[in-house]
């Protein structure tokens, strides 16, 4: 069976050790600290989130994924769902959180997917930041029966919600008063993280400690990997390792998503070469072409000529001469529009004035498709 995980919440075996994060993060949880984790995509925040708490004996996570919230009702439903979801005993708890949340009307129903009753607000609900408090007294309630922390995950999606600066002045100002439960703030959009946590003008500005997640240090990455791949009698020198993490662009979860693809286009007592890479990374492509295809087909042709340039040459100075050249457009403001257009779509992000794709596999197949 093929042993690497990704695009999911892996604990225990499945997660690669980080002592020196782990033990920062322990020391949060276990003594009720507010903080925010902050990293790119797929760098592994939510799993070392989950490890953290399953090794905290009695602790109780609450894990709410705010990724593209619409609105205030849509943040109060997502954490009554992550209350549910957190409780070992679902069904007999129901009735009591409905209860708890009479003022914001709540219906009982079944979950279409899993059959499991949920506790869900009426269409017509309109929730508003005061309204949300019901939720948070939910929450300071269980925490004096359990050990609780909440992670509220991809938080900087926050600000996009009508009401947004009013919303994150209400959940701030209850966290505080919830010394007895942990609040952690996970996002992946850097600059956002960066404005609601580090600027002055934010509620949240030095209200929380702020811990960033980089990327695995090769070493010790490389020997996770290697034991997956010795236990299927696959040979991996370390020169593929370094071909590995540079096409990755060492990001963990795009790491073991290629070494899954290499793990199935291999065989038994396989060295694995240029040409399994070759065939891992195509195997890559034809898995992701149709959302790949979806994602250039509405560029201009500015645009693309923009992302063709940032593939090839890199995200250093896109609007220096060089790169203008290269890429076929006349004039730097243009390079410009379109460069904030690609952030804007979330192809590439801007990592301290280096833009980067947010997909590396994609970046390889725009090289390869588009030269």
């Amino acid at each position: 069976m093929n042993p690497f995980r990704y695009g999911e919440v892996v604990t225990g075996k499945d997660f690669c050790d980080r002592p020196a994060l782990i033990e920062q993060l322990r020391q949060g949880l276990e003594s009720g600290r507010n903080m925010a984790i902050v990293g790119e995509r797929r760098t592994g925040k939510t799993s070392l989130i989950h490890e953290t708490a399953r090794r905290i004996r009695g602790l109780q996570l609450v894990h709410a994924q705010l990724w593209a919230v619409k609105s205030i009702d849509d943040v109060a439903q997502r954490l009554i769902d992550a209350i549910i979801s957190s409780e070992r005993r679902r069904s007999s708890v129901i009735e009591s959180i409905a209860r708890a949340l009479s003022s914001l009307r709540p219906r009982i129903e079944l979950d279409p997917h899993t059959g499991h009753p949920c506790v869900t607000l009426a269409p017509t609900q309109r929730v508003t930041p005061t309204g949300l408090q019901a939720v948070f007294d939910l929450i300071e309630d269980r925490g004096r029966r359990q050990r609780l922390a909440v992670l509220l995950d991809e938080f900087q999606d926050i600000r996009r919600i009508e009401g947004a600066d009013a919303l994150i002045g209400s959940i701030r100002d209850r966290i505080q008063r919830q010394r007895r439960i942990a609040f952690v703030f996970a996002g992946s959009i850097r600059h956002a993280m960066e404005q609601m946590f580090r600027d002055p003008g934010s509620p949240f500005f030095k209200a929380v400690s702020i811990i960033e997640v980089e990327s695995l240090e090769r070493k010790r990455f490389r020997a996770f990997l290697g034991r997956r791949f010795r236990a299927g009698q696959r040979r991996v020198p370390k020169s593929s390792y370094t071909r590995i993490f540079t096409l990755a662009e060492d990001n963990p979860s795009d790491v073991q998503q290629l070494c899954s693809a290499i793990w199935d286009c291999s065989e038994v007592n396989e060295m694995i070469g240029p040409d399994q890479l070759q065939r891992a990374l195509d195997r890559i492509f034809a898995t992701e072409r149709k959302g790949y295809e979806a994602l250039v087909r509405p560029l201009t042709d500015i645009q693309m000529r923009c992302l063709r340039g940032l593939a090839k040459l890199g995200g250093n100075q896109p609007q220096s001469k060089r790169f203008l050249e290269e890429s076929g457009i006349q004039l730097a403001a243009s390079a410009k529009r379109a460069l904030d257009r690609l952030i804007a779509l979330e192809l590439v992000y801007d990592r301290d004035t280096n833009y980067k794709f947010f997909d590396p596999f994609f970046r390889q197949w725009i090289l390869t498709r588009f030269g």
